[in-house]
């Protein structure tokens, strides 16, 4: 099977306050490449709820580009083939929202979740978040660190083709009953939504950080 695995962290509650970006591609059930980007969201704002899950400060964003700056390295990774995310609902919606926000025409492709497969694939587990699901199948991974989170998440989808004898996504899409998702130039993603936190957080200032803060 050939996809890309994708993962994002985002500085607050927006869809389109990404601060990183990880990516890992799978060619042939083997994993070629992993990236990782840091990005400087726009506007320049972040929770402290946010900071607390993935560890990603301020300053160490500051003077790094923005998401539009680094598509042209992603889009190749990401355009015509099959995205994979854990949680795709969010990950998709971060990507495309973004892309709009920048005036970037959406590429084509096709995704899965994770979360979803991995509920078929192992209703006998309690929690099929990340952390939990890679810890009962033995993958050893830095949770909420995008670089990571793709390469896991990339791995759980190999364990569960491997497990079920599947050989492609027809054939994942035929043993679980679900379909994949699509999205096409000219879809729309631009309705002002917030992806769900429990609380409303509250934001750092980040007025007096400098573009040329260290990282």
């Amino acid at each position: 099977m050939d996809f890309t695995a994708i993962d994002f962290e985002t500085a607050t509650s927006d869809f389109t306050s990404v601060c990183s970006l990880g990516w890992c591609v799978v060619k042939d059930n083997r994993i070629v490449s992993r990236k990782e980007v840091l990005v400087r969201p726009e506007p320049f704002e972040f929770n402290e709820y946010n900071i607390k899950i993935h560890g990603i400060r301020p300053e160490t964003v500051a003077d790094k580009p923005t998401f539009d700056k680094y598509w042209e390295e992603i889009k190749p990774d990401i355009e015509n083939t099959m995205v994979i995310a854990h949680n795709a609902s969010f990950d998709i919606n971060v990507l495309c929202r973004t892309l709009q926000k920048y005036g970037i025409e959406l590429p084509n492709f096709k995704y899965m979740c994770t979360v979803k497969l991995s509920q078929k694939a192992y209703p006998e587990l309690e929690s099929h978040k990340l952390n939990h699901l890679c810890d009962a199948l033995g993958i050893t991974f830095n949770h909420h660190w995008a670089y990571d989170d793709a390469y896991a998440c990339a791995m759980a989808l190999l364990r569960i083709a491997e497990d079920y004898s599947l050989e492609d996504f027809d054939e994942i899409e035929e043993c679980f009953e679900t379909k994949c998702g699509v999205v096409r130039p000219g879809m729309d993603f631009t309705v002002k939504r917030k992806h769900p936190r429990r609380h409303k957080r509250r934001k750092i200032n980040t007025a007096m950080i400098r573009n040329d803060a260290p990282v």
